[in-house]
């Protein structure tokens, strides 16, 4: 798919943003290692249209799903390693799987470098629109009293989504089966169906079936309330101290492209998602804004590994690798 109207009238045009090398001379693809309407696609679409908008060069996006994203980033990293190619990703594709799966296919860490941060996101813990929980107390009762083993989905395993159920399980003792989907969308619509009793989500692809009175969500999971969802409150505020996550998104490229390529579109993604048209998109595509430059999302991401490693370490939430 080609991003071209969507910058229409936006003031990053070619002749404020001129630059002094040939690139880019051709058109850009950037990979995304999950389904359209995921908040990396959304967030990769977001970037493509800043990077039309910079350099008057279509932007293609290819989504890549499969294996809990390793499909796609597999291809990133397999790309030449010319600025032409990069790819979306954050905790659920680089960090995560890292740090719950052994025997991958990739070193993602090594592979693909960070070349900035573009946003951060709560998950939001929903229901079919009929469940008869309408909070967290009411839900945890509700799963207690069940006579069978209560089902969650995910986008993957290893996905943010997964771990923040994972978590919700520890914290309450609940014992769940996990249903892994190939994407977001499939996940809600099993939730929305009743295939599921709950699942925890990015607020993002989450956003549009809440509003639509497809789901019903009765926590976000961040430590503040989600500026989309006023009313929504938080796991902490329903009594689960301390229950605090957020996922994060950004853009890479293979290992070995040009630095001073990677700080070239780190300095436009960074100065231009900071401008009011596109921290509008943000907030409105149910991202918060957060900005980080090659450096800062490089030592970011690394302290994020380290972190997410000791907790699937001490959870015990480290398993083989079963991708296709």
């Amino acid at each position: 798919m080609k991003l071209m109207g969507a910058a229409a009238g936006l003031s990053l045009t070619g002749a404020s943003w001129a630059q002094n090398g040939a690139y880019p001379s051709r058109v850009i693809k950037i990979i995304v290692s999950s389904t359209p309407g995921s908040a990396t696609d959304l967030a990769g679409r977001l970037v493509g249209d800043l990077l039309f908008a910079k350099y008057g060069q279509s932007v293609v996006i290819e989504n890549r799903a499969g294996a809990g994203g390793v499909i796609g980033m597999q291809a990133a990293a397999a790309a030449k390693p010319d600025g032409y190619t990069l790819t979306t990703g954050g905790l659920g594709h680089n960090v995560l799987p890292p740090a719950t799966l052994r025997g991958l296919p990739i070193d993602i860490p090594t592979a693909l470098l960070p070349i900035a941060q573009v946003a951060e996101f709560v998950n939001a813990l929903v229901v079919r629109v009929d469940h008869p929980a309408n909070t967290v107390p009411e839900l945890i009762e509700h799963l207690r009293a069940s006579k069978r083993k209560p089902l969650y989905g995910s986008n993957g395993v290893g996905s943010s989504s997964q771990m923040t159920a994972e978590l919700f399980a520890m914290r309450t003792g609940l014992k769940f089966d996990h249903v892994p989907y190939k994407g977001a969308s499939e996940a809600l619509v099993g939730t929305a169906n009743g295939d599921l009793d709950i699942c925890f989500m990015n607020l993002p692809p989450t956003l549009a079936m809440v509003d639509g009175k497809r789901l019903k969500a009765l926590a976000v999971t961040s430590a503040y309330r989600a500026r989309q969802l006023p009313k929504v409150p938080t796991m902490q505020e329903q009594g689960m101290a301390d229950f605090d996550v957020t996922s994060w998104l950004g853009m890479y490229a293979p290992a070995q492209v040009d630095p001073a390529i990677i700080a070239q579109l780190s300095d436009l993604i960074v100065t231009g998602l900071a401008t009011p048209e596109f921290q509008a998109r943000i907030i409105g595509a149910g991202f918060e804004p957060k900005l980080r430059n090659a450096a800062q999302f490089q030592a970011f991401s690394a302290a994020e590994f380290k972190r997410w490693s000791e907790v699937a370490q001490q959870a015990g939430i480290v398993v083989d690798y079963g991708g296709k």
